[in-house]
């Protein structure tokens, strides 16, 4: 299967796939943002669309608590690592008919938060589950009590279900550990037992258990989730244990003892599935970074091949994890020619312009209407800032950022604001979390515009803001242009009078190093509108 790396480009982390049939099915982990956890779908493992969200009613389940805890790295330096609450890790699976996916909600309380990396976290482990995941309508959750993250699922031969998680007690991530579980009740059936602490003891999470040739296997994620991560593997006689290591563990490397010039770093977080021609392969999270630091579409889903012949005990990753994979398909009746898939840019929905639109953690969707092309996109204002996470909804609505080059833009109809004389502030914005973002602001009651970037984690913290009045009397509309590159983001904007144009006006660049961190989420694009009233704002061409 010929490919490019990744294959499900910008923001999609911790990926858990499964095979139904002919059919490939991936969820990934989405934090703070609404739809959450958002199910891809192939039928060869290269080409991917976005068919649903697991997490696609606002009554599911609440991210008003989804927030972003600033956890100091013990460095030597004041940098912190952006820790963002919701949703942590998926597991997808299939059974008699049933497509189920586990996860954990991490709720964050500022007001608990000592300082420590565990202080402020609660943690709302689930399961969501549909009979037919191409209808794309999922369960209400049924909530299981856990003290961790990351659930794996596994169904034995015999029905029985499990739930292996990395459990928190006494510290985060201590072992794995596992019990039965009554998938329609959330019950225990068992009490918890530790599995495996991994291979390097640090931080073991994300685990897998796969059933072969009547051995249990684990795959674990460890090492942290940047420089050290890695997948290790260790297999037994029993679910419960006890668990041997490979030998060869880690069985994905880190990439911090690989040559600096790699395509792929801090892979690891992987999930492995078989083929319908009985090859193996890992889909895992892993980041395009460059020599200087910049990390711009945060973690992405990424792909390899595994050898897992009939015989061998331990699977063998390829790696490093490859731009591109080369294969020999066939090529007419005789012939046998190389294929190489076309660049994979955007996983958009052929079914539904809108669905891959994603809200800031608990939308009002009563106060923004998006046309059915996606094209044009009304809010009415709400008082919580981009900078804010205060348990009440905020007016954005935007996209992931898919590509490393692009643009996005969107015309503010300056008509739609005539009634205002509040002071409401509107835009468009390139947003991480609460404390890392960067915005074009139009104030309409001073007639100003405003550029600004703020990022808290890095230190010292950086905030720059920059204002302009513009002379609108005679304009129609606003054209706010946010053009990215690998290493910078432009923000422009022009302004329309009696249907014409008059050019664009670089309002303000900023280096994408300044928004990289080792973090767990990565960029939306969207338009917002902050304040009071009952009077629509629209942007029309909207191209996020």
């Amino acid at each position: 299967m010929p490919y490019r790396n990744p294959i499900i480009p910008g923001f999609a982390p911790d990926p858990s796939i499964v095979r139904i049939s002919d059919m490939f099915y991936l969820v990934t982990s989405s934090f703070h943002l609404f739809p959450g956890l958002p199910i891809y779908a192939s039928r060869d493992l290269i080409a991917w669309r976005h068919i649903g969200n697991a997490i696609h009613r606002p009554t599911q389940l609440s991210l008003a608590q989804s927030g972003t805890k600033l956890n100091p790295l013990n460095d030597g330096t004041d940098e912190t690592a952006p820790v963002t609450g919701g949703l942590y890790a998926p597991t997808i699976r299939h059974y008699n008919g049933t497509t189920y996916i586990v996860c954990t909600n991490v709720v964050y309380d500022p007001e608990k938060d000592s300082g420590d990396w565990v202080s402020g976290l609660t943690f709302q482990n689930f399961i969501v589950s549909t009979g037919d995941i191409g209808l794309g309508k999922w369960s209400d959750p049924v909530f299981f009590d856990y003290y961790g993250i990351d659930p794996d699922l596994f169904v034995d031969d015999d029905g029985r279900a499990y739930i292996a998680g990395s459990y928190w007690r006494p510290s985060p991530s201590c072992c794995i550990s596992c019990f039965e579980i009554d998938l329609d009740t959330g019950r225990k059936l068992t009490e918890e037992k530790a599995l495996w602490e991994g291979h390097t003891k640090v931080i073991p999470e994300g685990p897998h258990i796969y059933k072969r040739n009547g051995s249990y296997y684990l795959l674990v994620s460890e090492g942290g989730t940047h420089e050290g991560h890695c997948l290790t593997i260790a297999r037994a006689p029993s679910i419960w244990g006890p668990y041997e290591p490979c030998n060869q563990n880690p069985i994905l490397q880190p990439t911090a003892t690989l040559d600096p010039s790699v395509y792929c770093h801090y892979n690891g977080h992987g999930d492995l599935v078989q083929d319908t021609q009985g090859s193996w392969w890992l889909v895992c999270l892993a980041v395009r970074r460059d020599r200087a630091g910049r990390m711009v579409l945060g973690r992405e889903t990424f792909l390899t091949a595994v050898e897992w012949p009939e015989g061998q005990i331990w699977p063998r990753i390829q790696q490093p994890i490859p731009r591109m994979l080369w294969r020999r398909v066939p090529n007419g009746e005789h012939e046998e020619g190389i294929s190489l898939s076309p660049p994979i840019e955007a996983v958009p929905s052929p079914f539904d312009p809108k669905m891959d639109l994603v809200w800031i953690r608990d939308p009002d969707l009563g106060r923004c209407s998006v046309s059915s092309d996606g094209r044009a996109i009304s809010l009415l204002p709400l008082p919580t800032d981009l900078a804010q996470c205060t348990g009440e909804s905020t007016a954005f609505v935007g996209r992931r950022q898919r590509r490393l080059d692009g643009s996005a833009t969107a015309d503010l109809v300056l008509s739609s604001l005539s009634g205002y004389i509040e002071d409401v502030r509107t835009g468009m914005a390139y947003y991480k979390d609460e404390h890392r973002y960067a915005r074009i602001t139009y104030e309409p009651a001073h007639g100003t515009l405003v550029f600004e970037v703020k990022n808290s984690a890095k230190s010292p913290a950086i905030y720059r803001e920059k204002r302009a009045e513009v002379d609108l009397r005679r304009a129609t509309k606003i054209q706010f242009r946010i053009l990215y590159t690998g290493q910078f983001i432009h923000f422009m904007y022009q302004v329309e009078q009696a249907g014409e144009r008059h050019g664009w006006n670089s309002f303000g660049l900023i280096d994408t190093l300044d928004m990289s961190s080792n973090d767990f989420t990565g960029p939306v694009i969207g338009v917002f509108m902050i304040g009071a009233g009952d009077k629509w704002c629209t942007f029309e061409d909207v191209d996020i």
